[in-house]
């Protein structure tokens, strides 16, 4: 069994040492760490693979200067002020380069998230129990206190997402399309997931991914839309309430016209009513569920 940290980084090389030192000090490593720079500057690539190039490091990185540009971008943005958001395509391409190397399980996090030292081992806790998994971690945020957004906001903090037990299983369609659950920025995959997923891309949408390319351009829904698509898998989307299985995500200005849940939420709830009908008109066969 094999694990992979893929990690897309996109004008984050500020961050890169303190997630570095964090990387190197995770009680369980991965197999290999995956940095997939999104259409870098050549000084902060060269920056980056430097420091991931030291002999004093314990674990294996592969460094990459991703500058492509997917041919089908679902959502393009006409934001002049906003690059298009291609982080799910990075991911996608992160996925294959790991599959390659023989990665079995498959851990996520973003550019500007410090993982705490337990993040390998919780997920790999869940990856590894025979299943088709997707599962969550705490993201960490100093506003709250260092607990995860899900753990005070009121409006999710009574279904005690991370404390009922030690990975609690989301059945929550409420859940799942208020994008309530899958989070990228601390979440992983195993391979009888991701393989289930890219079988259902095939299906309905031509394309054998993960993350939906209609969500590529502009930011936000591609997670709350994986969930979604993992539920109708029959993929288990897993909680975890692993104390030190968290990430610490690094404050930074996130502004209003691109972060707020507005800005995706209709675009999200019509591609989810869209899929409904694209099932409705061509059930999933038993063969499917059959890996």
């Amino acid at each position: 069994m094999k694990t992979a940290l893929l990690i897309p980084v996109y004008e984050q090389k500020k961050y890169w040492l303190r997630m570095l030192s964090a990387i190197e000090k995770l009680s369980v490593r991965p197999d290999c760490v995956y940095v997939l720079m999104d259409r870098p500057k050549r000084s902060d690539f060269n920056y980056i693979q430097d420091k991931c190039s030291s002999l004093d490091l314990k674990n294996t990185y592969k460094v990459y200067n991703l500058k492509d540009v997917p041919e089908f971008v679902g959502r393009p943005n006409n934001l002049p002020e906003q690059e298009l958001f291609l982080t799910g395509y990075r991911r996608n391409q992160g996925l294959e380069f790991a599959i390659a190397d023989g990665c079995d399980s498959f851990v996520f996090i973003d550019g500007d998230c410090i993982p705490q030292v337990d993040l390998i081992k919780a997920h790999n806790d869940a990856n590894y129990r025979g299943v088709p998994n997707l599962s969550v971690g705490r993201r960490r945020e100093e506003k709250h206190n260092w607990k995860d957004q899900r753990e005070v906001d009121p409006n999710v903090k009574s279904f005690g997402l991370f404390s009922r037990t030690p990975r609690h299983v989301i059945n929550s369609q409420y859940l799942l399309t208020s994008s309530s659950i899958v989070w990228t920025c601390n979440s992983s995959l195993n391979i009888q997931a991701v393989n289930r997923i890219k079988r259902f891309n095939s299906i309905y949408y031509n394309r054998s991914e993960v993350f939906c390319s209609e969500f590529l351009g502009t930011w936000g829904g591609e997670d709350g839309f994986l969930g979604i698509q993992a539920s109708l898998c029959n993929i288990a989307i897993t909680m975890l309430n692993e104390k030190k299985g968290g990430i610490v995500h690094i404050d930074h200005p996130r502004p209003v016209n691109k972060y707020a849940p507005e800005a995706f939420g209709i675009y999200l709830k019509e591609h989810i009513q869209l899929l409904d009908l694209m099932i409705k008109n061509k059930p999933l066969d038993l063969d499917f569920f059959t890996d």
